[in-house]
């Protein structure tokens, strides 16, 4: 399965424009913008059952609960990093190396919790290890560089936002962007 194939993706959806911006200005609000992972979660639903095109911006009641649960697994997952990086970060150099790891590797990892708990919709699927280490072992020749382009071009996003004020809503979109492609070739990679 190509990366490069789902950069294109969203562009055969009719009201892709539509979608497009409103994620992102959606993205822009603050508190509002947890919407964006409700939408990201839709996105990898819509990849696992392997449809092409982008979700609606609709059905809020299940887009909000299951974008909360996508939440509260992400920040169960960066629990013990933010508790690790107090510790390591008193020692120089080698402590902001050392978390900057583990949070990539975290950040690895919540996806595909995400999407075991969206198998069944059982939330404890959110923490089956040895479920989410077959499921990265099955998908890992894709998922990973997926993964680091990902990471790659939602920090380079998010550097736009904060030091290019003007263009950031440039940034804005290059985050929603790549997280819906990622979330959805993600759930693609699952499909297969």
């Amino acid at each position: 399965m190509n990366f490069y194939h789902y950069i294109r993706f969203p562009f055969r959806d009719e009201d892709w424009i539509k979608k497009i911006l409103l994620g992102c200005v959606i993205s822009i609000v603050p508190v509002l913008n947890l919407l964006s992972l409700c939408y990201f979660v839709e996105c990898m639903k819509f990849g696992m059952a392997g449809r092409q095109s982008l979700p609606e911006w609709e059905r809020w009641e299940d887009f909000v609960r299951e974008g909360i649960i996508a939440f509260l697994i992400s920040l169960g997952y960066f629990l013990v990093p933010l508790l690790l990086a107090f510790l390591l970060l008193h020692i120089p150099m080698v402590g902001v190396f050392l978390v900057s790891i583990i949070i990539l590797a975290i950040g690895m990892i919540i996806p595909l919790a995400i999407a075991n708990y969206l198998k069944d919709h059982y939330p404890m699927d959110a923490i089956n290890f040895k479920e989410i280490f077959y499921m990265m072992n099955q998908v890992a020749s894709n998922y990973i560089p997926a993964y680091f382009m990902a990471v790659f071009l939602m920090a380079l996003g998010l550097t736009i936002v904060f030091l290019l004020p003007y263009l950031s809503f440039l940034g804005v979109l290059l985050i929603f962007y790549c997280g819906m492609i990622f979330f959805h070739f993600t759930g693609s990679l699952l499909n297969s």
